[in-house]
């Protein structure tokens, strides 16, 4: 029967201030986490991996010992970090911190040339067009990465993380090496083939830790996941 002569206490709702608190206090272990892994990548540009150069025996055009390095090996994971995220908190909030991650980033590199701590941009990172065209590649590969997580999460729980860092990965390669400034020709092609290649197993290997952190990160209520 129904309690007619009962009052029932109305639910509020958390307020416009609560509600963005609680945002930004969720956006920081992501946020740091993208911009540590650009920091990472970034720090390590410089450092070889010979051990690749094996893969010049199977066809001379997938020698990368003349490109690779490894902050490019170490690169995506900026895309596990967005799967966490977008597991945990969903597509809106992931795409925040990283466009919040590329705020950050570019105010440290004002900061630093303004103070004289770098004395030009050129020489301590890359051309701008070099730059431009990175960030334009990664930042695109970012937000596919997002929304096919967004769109594919569920059961199967890995179908997600893999296809959202595997594709996410490959549209990376495909954009920022076919800019203008690029040649394209057969070594191209076999660049393209080798960081497919590296991409997959990326998206294979970041199973693991994905794996493992499923009971500890859980989609919040409203988020579909497994």
């Amino acid at each position: 029967m129904l309690d007619r002569g009962v009052d029932r206490i109305p639910v509020s709702r958390p307020g416009f201030i609560s509600r963005f608190v609680t945002a930004l206090v969720r956006l920081i272990l992501p946020v740091v986490a993208l911009c540590a892994s650009f920091a990472l990548a970034f720090s390590l540009r410089d450092e070889p991996v010979p051990q690749l150069a094996v893969l010049g025996e199977i066809d001379p055009l997938l020698d990368p010992t003349d490109w690779i390095n490894w902050g490019y090996l170490v690169l995506p994971l900026v895309f596990f970090v967005l799967n966490m995220t977008s597991r945990r908190y969903g597509a809106e909030l992931a795409l925040t911190a990283s466009l919040i991650a590329w705020l950050l980033i570019a105010a440290g590199i004002v900061w630093a040339l303004n103070a004289g701590i770098v004395a030009d941009f050129e020489e301590a990172f890359a051309s701008y067009a070099l730059a431009g065209s990175f960030m334009g590649a990664i930042a695109l590969a970012q937000l596919v990465n997002v929304l096919l997580f967004d769109w594919l999460r569920g059961i199967p729980w890995w179908k997600a993380p893999f296809l959202a860092a595997l594709l996410g990965g490959i549209v990376f390669s495909i954009l920022f090496n076919t800019r203008p400034a690029h040649v394209w020709d057969m070594e191209l092609g076999g660049r393209l083939a080798v960081e497919a290649g590296l991409h997959f197993s990326w998206a294979l290997v970041q199973l693991l830790p994905t794996y493992l952190l499923r009971s500890s990160v859980r989609p919040l209520p409203g988020f579909g996941g497994a």
